[in-house]
Parts: structure tokens; C-alpha cells; sequence
């Protein structure tokens, strides 16, 4: 049996290391910028992992969320990303610097527990960073969204002002009756709808969903735009705010610092 676990150790560097990696800071976040492609602002950041290996270099998620996965340790690595989120937002209050929200992605099983909120609270609490500074994407749409406690943590969430994001709509977990949950500020249409919107039929979808999305009060995002036509497309169905590679890839936090500041400079200001 060990003959056969060191062997997995020796073709996958990464298993083994990744308990090492958080103590020794390894994990960083990167940010993608949300752009309003009328004004072409910067309306906020979703918060991206990042593990800067030593001798990997920088991998993302895809090279090891499955071993995260299998070491039960996707909650701590979800709690590691706020904490930074919440770092760096400190870091622009002190130095009074103008804001936007950042987005940070939970799996379902933080909403699925009753200390949830109380986690985020522990952690923001020690940056005093506002919560409208912050946003929480609920992943995995129609498959819980409608559990007592994931309703509960989300009004919560609400009542504390923290900006909620219901991810992934229009993917395989999600359906329209998503869109009744009362305390979510914010829906991200998934890339998926966006590599069909030449289709007729998911033009006139994502006008449809738009349209009820703004009516119930909802910020509407787009993600995975990735081409001019895209880009138009999207725009043509009623939705301002995008992301993507059209636009910017994720950048470490200096870069996504620097591309904010210098939009402001120029007259273009963030939410």
C-alpha cells in the first residue's frame, strides 16, 4: 500500500505539499476585473486562487482543487481566499483609496452550515473592511439554493450588507425558480450561455433573464466573454457588465491595483 501511495506522491509533486503551501503563504489571490462595457468602469473583482509554487511556478485551481478535494481541506483553501480579499481591501482603506466590491466564491457546503456567516464575520472583523466591500458567490445553484440554512445564511449575508452573487446561472445546476430568492443582490449568467449566444434562442433567453433579473432589483454579470462579437452580442441582450478575457485576464493584486487607480485618474470611477 505505501509502495503505491509514494508512487502517486512521485508522479503528482503537488500531493503532499499542499498542508506546506498554507503554511508557508503559498496561496495567493489574483483579480479579475467586472467591466461595464458601456462606460468601460471597473464595477468590481471576483477574487481568483492562485498557488505560487516553488518550484511549479504559479498553478491554478484546475491543477489542484482535485487533491484539495480529496484532502477535505476546498473549505479552508474558500476561507484562506477571503481572508486575502479582506487583506487587501484594508490595505486600500488605509491608504484611503477608492473601492470596489471583490467577489469570493463558497462551495455549498459553507452555506449548508449554521456558523457560516459567523466565519466571515470572524475574519472581516479583524480588517473592520464594510461588507459592501465584499461578496459572497453562492455556487451550485438549484441543487440547494432552497435549504433552510443556505436561505437563512443568505439573509444574513443580506442584512449585513455583503453583496450576494447567485453564480453559474444559465449552467447545468440552475433554473429560472433560482431567481425567486429574496436576499441575492447580484446573478452571473455562465460562460456556457455565452459560447451559444450566436443561437437565436439564447439571445432571446438571456434578454428574457435580464430583463427579470433588473426588474427584481438584481445586478446582471456576464462571464466568459471572450470575443468582440461576444461583447455585442451581450450587450445587445441588455447586460452592461462583463468578464472576461476580452477584456482583462486575472492579474495579481498590484497589476488589478494599478489598472483601478489609473481608470480613476482618467476620470472613470469604480462603484
Amino acid at each position: 500500500m505505501w509502495s503505491i501511495f509514494k508512487k502517486n506522491i512521485e508522479d503528482n509533486p503537488i500531493t503532499g505539499e499542499l498542508e506546506k503551501a498554507i503554511y508557508r503563504d503559498e496561496f495567493e489571490i489574483f483579480l479579475q476585473p467586472q467591466v461595464n462595457g458601456r462606460t468601460c468602469r471597473i464595477e468590481g473583482f471576483e477574487a481568483l486562487l492562485r498557488w505560487r509554487h516553488p518550484s511549479l511556478g504559479i498553478l491554478r485551481p484546475a491543477d489542484f482543487l482535485a487533491e484539495v478535494d480529496r484532502l477535505q481541506m476546498l473549505e479552508m483553501i474558500d476561507f484562506i481566499v477571503f481572508d486575502k480579499v479582506c487583506a487587501f481591501q484594508y490595505k486600500r482603506l488605509l491608504q484611503k483609496k477608492e473601492m470596489c466590491a471583490i467577489s469570493c466564491n463558497f462551495s455549498r457546503k459553507h452555506f449548508m452550515k449554521p456558523d457560516f456567516v459567523e466565519m466571515l464575520e470572524l475574519i472581516r472583523s479583524r480588517y473592520q473592511v464594510p461588507p459592501y466591500y465584499l461578496a459572497v458567490e453562492i455556487l451550485e445553484g438549484s441543487a440547494f439554493t432552497r435549504e433552510y440554512w443556505v436561505m437563512d445564511n443568505v439573509e444574513k449575508l443580506n442584512n449585513l450588507e455583503y453583496g450576494i452573487c447567485l453564480d453559474d446561472c444559465g449552467g447545468d445546476n440552475s433554473t429560472v425558480a433560482d431567481l425567486i430568492i429574496e436576499d441575492i443582490t447580484e446573478i452571473k449568467i455562465d460562460k456556457k450561455l455565452v459560447d451559444h449566444i450566436e443561437q437565436k434562442n439564447v439571445q432571446i433567453l438571456l434578454e428574457g433573464v435580464s430583463f427579470i433579473a433588473k426588474k427584481m432589483g438584481y445586478k446582471v454579470v456576464c462571464e466568459g466573454v471572450e470575443t468582440k462579437r461576444q461583447y455585442e452580442l451581450v450587450m445587445k441582450c441588455g447586460i452592461d457588465v462583463m468578464q472576461g478575457f476580452y477584456f482583462y485576464r486575472p492579474m495579481n493584486t498590484e497589476k488589478a491595483e494599478k489598472l483601478y487607480d489609473v481608470m480613476n485618474i482618467k476620470g472613470v470611477r469604480g462603484l
